[in-house]
């Protein structure tokens, strides 16, 4: 049985995106979202949330980019003077690897972004992370250990298809193949009992960029199992690409790609049934496609 979880990320980036992805929720074949708690519409988002139960909602955790939630003086190594959090996923690496991280600061960050999630009231059903930082081995040691014992929190499990599929970039596959061995490296050295992860991600490889033709091959290769598939839906408007442009996403491409009616279609013909994170745990009835 093929079964897909289509999560969008980035919820409370912007209100653009949040528009985007209860358009795709509501008219398309998005079935959960990850909350950013740190995005500047992130009130926004959980209101829409409420009014939206049936939407399954997890955290995006972020390490990079972002504002911090706590203040600079609680985080000296992690962020600047201002709270903001590394650059880039490269500058996060740079400063663990030559050991002018403390992992202490991570996760009492990791902590508070939990907590302000946790204080939403809303149910949280999964984690993941802005650029797949939770599939390296301390992070997702530290995820781990603080998500153990709440209640069927599921693990975003960012390892892909090795094999390249059409239209893909040969630099954006081989980005994908380096994330996969992390997450093989990751899983060998943490998978304590009882961790919940679907059995592969669909969508790094054209992560910003779904189209209806990379949506359309991505349903194609499916296999039996749970699978997720990555999404960004938005509305491309002015305010989130002044903000956010220079990640080159196409949002109101990927929320047409994902509400159009060819796309349901498609779903029926591969025998593909959508479900949640929240759907999964519970091994309630998964939604229609």
């Amino acid at each position: 049985m093929k079964r897909l979880i289509v999560s969008a990320d980035d919820w409370g980036l912007t209100p653009g995106v949040n528009r985007g992805i209860v358009r795709a929720f509501r008219h398309g074949i998005v079935t959960s979202a990850s909350l950013l708690v740190t995005g500047s519409a992130f009130e926004d988002a959980v209101a829409l949330a409420r009014d939206f139960p049936a939407l399954d909602v997890g955290l995006h955790l972020a390490l990079v980019e972002e504002q911090a939630v706590l203040p600079p003086e609680a985080l000296p190594t992690l962020v600047d003077k201002t709270g903001r959090l590394p650059g880039t996923r490269g500058e996060f690496f740079k400063r663990a690897l030559l050991g002018r991280m403390s992992w202490d600061e991570v996760e009492r960050e990791i902590a508070s972004q939990i907590a302000r999630f946790q204080q939403t009231g809303l149910r949280l059903s999964h984690l993941d992370s802005h650029q797949h930082l939770h599939m390296f081995p301390p992070v997702f040691q530290i995820v781990t250990r603080l998500t153990r014992g709440m209640d069927h929190v599921w693990i975003r499990n960012s390892a892909g298809p090795w094999r390249k599929l059409p239209g893909v970039r040969t630099g954006r596959w081989f980005q994908g193949l380096g994330l996969n061995l992390a997450c093989l490296w990751t899983r060998g050295l943490h998978n304590p009992p009882g961790l919940q992860m679907p059995d592969r991600m669909y969508g790094f490889e054209v992560g910003g960029s779904l189209t209806r033709s990379a949506l359309e091959q991505i349903l194609r290769e499916i296999p039996d199992g749970l699978y997720e598939l990555s999404c960004h839906p938005g509305e491309g408007d002015k305010e989130t690409s002044s903000q956010y442009g220079h990640w080159g996403y196409r949002w109101a491409e990927e929320l047409e790609a994902l509400t159009a009616p060819e796309t349901r279609r498609l779903l029926q013909e591969q025998k593909i049934t959508l479900t949640s994170f929240a759907r999964a745990q519970e091994k309630a009835p998964a939604l229609e496609s």
